[in-house]
This record gives C-alpha cells, structure tokens and sequence, in this order.
C-alpha cells in the first residue's frame, strides 16, 4: 500500500478479517513520511506484517528514482518508528525459500542450509538477510495489481498509471486481468498474445494466471458483499493479499505471515 493512501485503504483490510491499529496506523504515517523525505525516495510501499518468534517486523519499500523497480530498496522496522535498510545479500540463491524454521526476532540469528550434494558445505544465513530475501520472493512471485495499474513509459520506465480508473465489474472475477507487481520476465509478445484488445504500455507486464505454478491455481479469490471488491489470496505466500474496487483506482496489497512459503500447494489443489 502506498503511504500517501494507506488511511484510505487500511478500512479495506477488515474484508480479510485483518487491520492495522490505530495507533500503529498513525505511527507508520509518520515515520514513512520522514524515511520517504530522509532517503530521497519518489515512491514508498508499507508491505505489510511479517510475525515472528518475539516480535513482528513491520516491512516496506520503495524507489529513490521515477522507476518503480529500478534501485529498489528493502526497509524494516520493531516499533513502526526506526526503519533499518536492509541491503540485497552478495550472494543468495532461491534455495533460501526452503529455509523452514520459524523467524526469531534477532537479525543476527543464523539459519543453515543442508545441501544434498555429496560432499557440499552447509551453507549459513542470517535472518537479515534471509528478511530481504522474503520481501524480495513475496514480491516477485506473489504481489499483484489489476491491469492498467502499472505502465511503461516511452522511456521504458515503469510507473504507476496516473490514468487508471479500475476494472469493471465484470473483469474484477477474471484472474487474467491481473498482472505481477514487478519487472516484465517473460517476452512482450507472450504477455500480449490472445488479447482481443492489446495496448503495449500496460499489456507488457506478465500476467498472475499464467506465470505461477499451477497454473490458475496459486491465487483464490472472493468478492465482499457490495459486489464491488475483488479480494485476491496468494496459496504460495500465505497471508499475502491484493484488492481492487471497480471502476477506481482504489487498489493494493499487504501481507501478515510468518515468511514461510507453502511449498505443500500443489498437494493441495487439483491439477
């Protein structure tokens, strides 16, 4: 959620039984605007909630230029008021989504990595840097946005789209008119094909149905009871949760979990 509308959407939360308390809320308000103001940043994002042990890291991101993606940085904070920058690890791998144990509430704590290989060393990872890599994972794999919401622009830049004025009731249920909150991984032409109407700028982006294993199956979705607001659950990162009302702009994401992936999923659903 961005911090400029984040006591506009906060209210939305409660459709997954889920809220931010008053006084944190105006905590986070507060100390997101210096850090916005303080790091030079163009955009801010409070991500959300990660629990662990002892205490909760209260997580958020953004970028110091006009790209969204482009130098992005990772934030953490204990209180909702000290945000500590957490900086992307020399060396990580996607091993460390199989990292199991429970976070701990120290950022010094060591987590170990039993490689099978004969032979092969174990290999050590804080949970700081483990934290980045998490934000990192529930971002790329499981952060989503309606279609439209995010644009390149004739420099290649990617922004939010201030035109964007939502889906419409009918394309809220589609899973194919949500798109991943991050950089284009797959080729243009992919992404665009099928489409009976194509607008490159905004059509570039990979969509959430087909990107995710299983594929169409990684998400469930539910409307509140105004009909009006599509509710979207990631199976992969439980906890992570995405909304959009129709025919606005009114849209986000925010996560509350403990930083494990659910590596049982397709166990779980019919292929």
């Amino acid at each position: 959620m961005e911090i400029s509308n984040l006591a506009e959407l906060v209210p939305l939360l409660s459709n997954f039984w889920r809220t931010i308390p008053i006084t944190l809320q105006l905590k986070l308000e507060s100390s997101l605007t210096l850090l916005k103001q303080d790091h030079k940043l163009t955009k801010l994002f409070f991500l959300g909630r990660l629990e662990a042990h002892s205490i909760s890291y209260l997580l958020a991101f953004g970028s110091p230029g006009v790209d969204l993606f482009h130098q992005r940085k990772f934030y953490y904070s204990r209180n909702g008021i000290d945000w500590l920058l957490l900086l992307e690890p020399t060396d990580w791998s996607e091993e460390w989504g199989r990292i199991w144990g429970e976070f701990t509430g120290n950022a010094g704590f060591a987590f170990k990595i039993r490689s099978l290989a004969a032979g092969s060393t174990s290999v050590v990872v804080s949970e700081q840097d483990r934290l980045w890599y998490v934000m990192h994972a529930i971002l790329r794999e499981a952060a989503g946005v309606p279609r439209g919401a995010l644009r390149m622009s004739n420099e290649k830049h990617i922004v939010l789209n201030p035109f964007f004025q939502g889906l419409t009731r009918e394309e809220l249920v589609e899973l194919g008119n949500y798109q991943h909150f991050r950089q284009p991984e797959r080729p243009a032409e992919e992404n665009v094909r099928g489409r009976k109407e194509c607008n490159l700028s905004i059509d570039v982006f990979d969509p959430l149905e087909v990107d995710v294993l299983p594929e169409g199956k990684s998400f469930a979705m539910r409307m509140d009871d105004s009909d009006q607001l599509a509710m979207w659950s990631s199976l992969h990162w439980l906890g992570l949760d995405f909304f959009h009302k129709a025919n606005s702009n009114v849209y986000g994401f925010c996560y509350n979990g403990d930083g494990r992936k659910n590596w049982d999923l397709p166990f779980m659903v019919e292929l």
